[in-house]
């Protein structure tokens, strides 16, 4: 997955985007289609917050988390995707409806016929 980086606020950090990608890698396992994304830092006051938005032919995804740590918050925002794309990775898996399916018809055929 292809990520672009965003500071605001809050110096370069190298170490902080070979986390971020490899949370990212972690979780864009789950994903069916390649995608891209942002990943904007940013802190105000006392909090960091991060941003990652991902884009795929299928859906985008979008998730944001605050914390005092920036790592922690890079974290909880993997979190919140890895949900987002399981959660989208079964609707396409199982989008078939169970009654619609051979064996499923042929059931209902047999009972239909033991009832009448």
């Amino acid at each position: 997955m292809k990520l672009n980086y965003t500071f605001k606020h809050l110096d370069h950090s190298e170490s902080l985007e070979t986390y971020t990608e490899e949370r990212m890698s972690e979780v864009g396992r789950f994903l069916l289609r390649e995608g891209y994304g942002n990943v904007y830092f940013s802190k105000v006051k006392n909090e960091f917050c991060v941003e990652i938005s991902v884009n795929t032919r299928e859906k985008y995804f979008k998730a944001t988390a605050y914390g005092p740590d920036v790592y922690g918050a890079v974290d909880a925002c993997a979190e919140k995707m890895e949900k987002q794309f399981l959660k989208t990775n079964k609707q396409y898996k199982d989008h078939k409806k169970p009654e619609l399916t051979k064996g499923a018809r042929q059931e209902t055929f047999t009972r239909w016929k033991k009832a009448a």
